[in-house]
């Protein structure tokens, strides 16, 4: 059971991991894109700099957490299963949920912004401010995308858990 256990939450830790990486390789891929915008002298292009550029500081930070810290955690995750298996189970159940619910409400406030990002690119007259829209808009596909890889993942890492807490009870 408890290696059962641990080789799901292996198969969990190397999927963020690998997102980390992912999401690092995005970021640098987006700094000649970066580069150029600054450089050039369309104002609609140098709008979206600064979308892009939290974009970018986003894809960093949190990929450089994912990598840095998911191997650490592994440490703490044995130590609590040593306890006792049900408990330590039913813990990482409830952390679990709470973040699926993060991530869906999160979800939604990145659809929600895109919709007002697309229609204030629409209804914004020609000029930075256009270009601003247009790059929070591909900002907050970005960050759309990367919550639903990592909640798709915490979704089948929660489905093995539940399995194995209702296997454990009986």
């Amino acid at each position: 059971m408890r290696n059962d256990f641990f080789q799901d939450y292996y198969t969990w830790t190397k999927g963020e991991i690998e997102q980390g990486k992912w999401m690092v390789t995005a970021a640098v891929l987006l700094v000649p894109v970066l580069l150029l915008f600054v450089k050039n002298t369309n104002v609609i292009l140098r709008g979206m700099t600064l979308p892009l550029f939290l974009l970018f500081a986003v894809n960093i930070g949190y990929g450089g957490y994912l990598l840095m810290n998911r191997n650490q955690q592994e440490q703490k995750v044995e130590m609590h299963t040593k306890l006792s298996t049900e408990d330590a189970l039913k813990k990482e159940s409830q952390k679990l949920k709470k973040d699926h619910n993060v991530f869906l409400m999160l979800k939604k406030i990145w659809v929600i912004l895109i919709v007002i990002s697309l229609i204030s690119y629409l209804m914004i007259p020609e000029g930075y401010y256009k270009g601003l829209a247009l790059g929070f808009a591909i900002m907050f596909v970005g960050l759309l995308t990367v919550d639903t890889l990592l909640h798709h993942r915490l979704m089948q890492y929660l489905a093995g858990v539940d399995l194995k807490i209702g296997s454990v009870s009986k």
